[in-house]
């Protein structure tokens, strides 16, 4: 699973499903950005942020 076949796309972004662990352990299916096709905003602003980064800070880093 995971291919291309299984990409949807929403306005701006690709998405991809992903498996991941809840805060109870459970795992649960999600569908989880893979990509941005258009410009991002955050407080009314073009925000074009990082689609992958190596920690938390990397990636809500205000460019």
């Amino acid at each position: 699973m995971n291919n291309s076949k299984d990409i949807i796309h929403t306005t701006g972004a690709l998405l991809r499903p992903q498996k991941v662990t809840d805060m109870s352990g459970n795992v649960i299916w999600v569908w989880a950005v893979s990509e941005f096709t258009d410009d991002s905003y955050k407080d009314g602003e073009v925000y074009n942020p990082p689609e992958t980064a190596n920690n938390y800070e990397e990636l809500v880093m205000v460019t």
